[in-house]
């Protein structure tokens, strides 16, 4: 039994919910039946019985007038009627041919005192065997039972009809109706009170096929209908599963067949909405960002390749100048140009490593914004750099990376005062919830295609170009990059009142963070 789940798990998905289909029309289509079939005996048993009731009434008002001939008028059910003294006043329907069956009837009913007949009684009696003293009269040769012929007699009939009837009662348990009669003086012909009236009792049986024979035209088709009805819902099941999967295994060939070199692929989407239409656009979805990811990846690496190029060469013309022609160069001036392409690739390095690092939240320190961009433009001051601090409050508190957060200031500064004119202001503002930073220089305004652009690596604007004046293009990907990792927005904007660009940072307060952070 433990291996039939087992074996269920490795069938196939619309082989299973064909066999779960199956199974659960099997089980309801015989309860049904089995309810119908059911239904139908009860109902053939009641209309038995009651009709049973009705002749029981009627022949005993009969018997009770003095009436010997007593049968049923319709369907000649088997009867008996036994006085008081044992002795059959009146037998039909194969009762007279049934070994001692008077001796296994059930007791009479009490008689009643007043009227000609009682009223029915229910019981039951278990027949014997059939008294075959007369053998050769109603059996052929072989042993079977003559079947009434229209060449015999009337009693001849009767008499084969009856004997077979008996047959069909021998060694059964069947229902039968007992009735007291009481037969007034001028009517009785075999007294058996002292008053010369008569008193017996009518049993009525009921046959056993009766239920049967209504029930019969039902067990064949009920047989063969159930099970042909459960393979019909399986087959049902199983072509409706297929259907619905098709369109699961055209998604599944498509992917297949997608490679790094076929991104652009997508897989079909079907026109049902159901889970498998969102399967299909999730799919899509997924190899759209798949697609746009392998992009920017390839894009970063022939970038990356392309900013290392420059110093490597730069580098490797020095060191090859150096080798080659060792009296005619300046050693101080070729180690000091060596030296900058080195720091130019350092810092290259650095930044390719810090924007490929996975995207984990920030640390969770606290951090004055305030007294960090207080610093920041002291050191630019001391510098002789044009940054100037307009506003600020005396704290801005918030949660994060210190080291990152003055990473993004300083880059932010560092490209205000790359393209400034003549100032660079910050200011810092607080609304309770955020804090928010503004880094205005007076240079040339971003046009508005630019906003976003400006943000992707290696981007640098045709007045940056130069190497001497521009850096490598990652300084304000990495600054956006730090402010989403610690739920802050990085936007530049042209639109000031004032000539140049405005680059606005808003950074939740350290509370604000505190009340959201996972506990």
């Amino acid at each position: 039994m433990r291996r039939a789940p087992a074996l269920l798990r490795v069938l196939p998905g619309q082989v299973r919910i064909a066999l779960v289909a199956g199974i659960a029309a099997l089980v309801l289509c015989g309860t049904g039946a089995w309810w119908l079939f059911q239904h139908v005996r009860t109902v053939a048993h009641r209309t038995t019985d009651n009709r049973t009731f009705e002749l029981s009434v009627q022949l005993a008002a009969q018997a009770a007038a003095g009436k010997e001939d007593l049968r049923d008028p319709v369907l000649n059910w088997p009867l008996i009627e036994v006085d008081r003294a044992g002795r059959t006043i009146a037998a039909a329907g194969g009762t007279q041919d049934l070994t001692d069956l008077k001796a296994l009837l059930p007791p009479p009913p009490a008689q009643p005192q007043h009227r000609a007949t009682g009223s029915p009684q229910r019981g039951s009696v278990h027949v014997g065997a059939v008294d075959e003293r007369d053998h050769a009269r109603f059996h052929r040769s072989d042993g079977t039972l003559k079947p009434p012929s229209s060449s015999g007699t009337p009693d001849q009939q009767k008499a084969l009809f009856a004997h077979q009837q008996a047959h069909d009662f021998a060694h059964r348990t069947v229902t039968v109706w007992a009735t007291a009669v009481h037969t007034p003086t001028n009517a009785c012909r075999l007294p058996t009170e002292a008053d010369g009236s008569c008193r017996s009792t009518l049993y009525v049986l009921v046959p056993p096929y009766y239920a049967e024979l209504a029930t019969a035209p039902l067990r064949t088709p009920l047989m063969t209908g159930v099970p042909l009805a459960a393979l019909l819902v399986a087959a049902l099941a199983w072509a409706a599963a297929r259907r619905s999967l098709r369109p699961v295994e055209a998604i599944r060939q498509e992917v297949a067949e997608i490679t790094d070199t076929s991104l652009d692929r997508r897989v079909p989407v079907p026109d049902a909405r159901d889970p498998v239409r969102r399967l299909a656009l999730t799919t899509n979805t997924t190899l759209d960002r798949l697609e746009t990811a392998v992009e920017r990846q390839r894009r970063f690496v022939a970038d990356a390749s392309h900013e290392l190029r420059s110093p490597v060469a730069a580098l490797r013309y020095e060191l090859e100048t150096a080798l080659a022609h060792p009296d005619s160069i300046d050693v101080q001036q070729a180690l000091h140009d060596a030296l900058t392409a080195t720091r130019r690739i350092h810092t290259l390095t650095e930044d390719l490593l810090l924007l490929a690092r996975p995207d984990h939240p920030a640390a969770h320190s606290l951090i004055d914004l305030a007294g960090l961009a207080a610093e920041l433009v002291h050191e630019y001051e001391h510098h002789g750099h044009p940054v100037s601090l307009r506003s600020s409050p005396d704290q801005a508190p918030v949660r994060g990376d210190g080291a990152q957060l003055h990473r993004l200031l300083r880059n932010l500064l560092d490209n205000g005062v790359r393209h400034a004119r003549t100032a660079v202001v910050l200011d810092i503002t607080g609304d309770g919830r955020t804090h928010t930073v503004t880094i205005h220089n007076d240079g040339t305004p971003l046009p508005p295609d630019a906003y976003e652009h400006i943000f992707e690596r290696f981007t640098r604007l045709d007045e940056a170009r130069a190497r001497d004046t521009g850096g490598s293009g990652l300084g304000l990907a990495i600054a956006r990059d730090i402010a989403e990792r610690h739920h802050g927005t990085l936007t530049a904007r042209s639109d000031h009142p004032r000539p140049g660009t405005t680059f606005t940072l808003t950074l939740p307060d350290a509370s604000v963070r505190a009340d959201t952070s996972p506990a």
